[in-house]
């Protein structure tokens, strides 16, 4: 209950000049330790990359244990109620491919740094369409002691505290993949950033992945069970919409071209 707890309050996210981001500023909170875990910081070509160059990535950063972990992303203020206000609160909404990964640890929580080689800018700064862009994201490679920290707690007997393993609170991409995202600027310095970078407006809710079939998708929740037994789909129903709208918005580039 302890850990859950010390997740939920972690991922809690920040209202800030009217949008939501998930980022602790260091101004309030000092970064008491900053450690690169991952090895994987190479120039990256602003051409797509070839399927052997994402595997490497992939494969160096994805090699330890990954454990899904539970967690809520709490919104502070108003949640956008549609696709239109959802877009509004972002300052930057782009198209791209992941061509790199990179974890640290700030506060003993993992961070990863995907590197987005934008294609396509939906709203917002048009100098940044085919640069590639660095998004935050919580959650990434961490050693087991650190981990334990972050909770108070001492590390496993049976477990090798210098152990690294992959967290993973929201999904987290896989180089070669493509997204469409609502990005908010933050800070130089921010949990443990070298420079200035974006976070997903809304977490996962302004992440959308795109399938094998094309389609961009938000990563779907379990639906929860209400009190009479039954499951509700109003999560999975505004999923479905907002889905809807934005593979709407990004047709609709197309065609303008």
């Amino acid at each position: 209950m302890k850990k859950t707890v010390t997740l939920i309050v972690a991922i809690i996210v920040l209202l800030l000049g009217g949008f939501t981001t998930y980022y602790v500023s260091n101004k309030t909170n000092n970064i008491t330790h900053e450690k690169k875990i991952s090895k994987i910081k190479r120039t990256v070509s602003p051409q797509k990359l070839s399927k052997s160059e994402a595997k490497k990535i992939n494969d160096e950063f994805y090699s330890h244990k990954i454990i899904k972990t539970g967690g809520e992303s709490c919104f502070v203020g108003e949640y956008p109620s549609t696709f239109s206000k959802l877009i509004n609160k972002s300052e930057l909404v782009v198209v791209g491919e992941v061509v790199g990964l990179k974890s640290h640890v700030s506060n003993s929580f993992p961070y990863t740094i995907v590197s987005l080689r934008v294609d396509k800018v939906l709203k917002g700064d048009r100098k940044k369409l085919n640069k590639t862009i660095p998004i935050e994201i919580m959650g990434g490679n961490i050693t087991r002691k650190e981990d334990a920290a972050a909770h108070n707690l001492k590390p496993s007997d049976d477990k090798d505290p210098n152990e690294i393993i992959t967290l993973e609170f929201t999904r987290l991409p896989r180089a070669g993949e493509k997204m469409a995202v609502g990005l908010t600027k933050i800070p130089k310095g921010v949990n443990g950033t070298q420079g200035k970078s974006w976070s997903a407006t809304y977490v996962e809710k302004s992440t959308f992945f795109q399938d094998s079939d094309g389609k961009y998708r938000r990563e779907s929740e379990v639906p929860p069970t209400t009190d009479n037994g039954t499951h509700d789909l109003t999560g999975q129903k505004e999923d479905k919409l907002m889905n809807n709208e934005m593979n709407d918005l990004i047709n609709k580039s197309q065609n303008k071209k």
